[in-house]
């Protein structure tokens, strides 16, 4: 169905040199359902083997990364854009996460139906910052 699912994921193995390695996603319009490579999983400490939903993945994002997501998402949808932006997010074990999430709209017949792109971790650059 869409792009992510074609995607060949780099394997664990992979030297840290390399890591983090950027994660796709997407999301259809139509339900909100998401699907992830492995990649986006790890970013989010969930585990690869049971579905995710949207507003509970949404629920992890600091509150002001929740408002620039809204902000952001309902803009490109609207105009068919894209948007990049850095959101922390907090996983289920209480540790905080940087991502940069880039985003994409697939458009059909002049409607949006995807939003997809990737995700990766900066978590490093924003500890190097600080």
């Amino acid at each position: 169905m869409g792009w992510a699912r074609e995607l060949h994921v780099v394997p664990s193995e992979v030297p840290t040199v390399l890591a983090p390695m950027p994660a796709a996603w997407e999301c259809d319009l139509s339900d909100d359902s998401l699907r992830w490579t492995p990649g986006v999983f790890e970013i989010f400490g969930l585990p690869a083997d049971r579905p995710v939903r949207r507003d509970e993945v949404v629920a992890m994002y600091s509150e002001e990364s929740r408002a620039e997501l809204k902000r952001l998402r309902d803009a490109a949808i609207a105009t068919c854009g894209s948007f990049t932006f850095d959101a922390e997010i907090r996983r289920p074990d209480g540790e905080v996460r940087w991502m940069r999430v880039t985003a994409d709209v697939e458009v059909r017949d002049g409607r949006p139906v995807y939003l997809y792109g990737l995700k990766q971790d900066i978590t490093h650059l924003r500890r190097e910052e600080g």
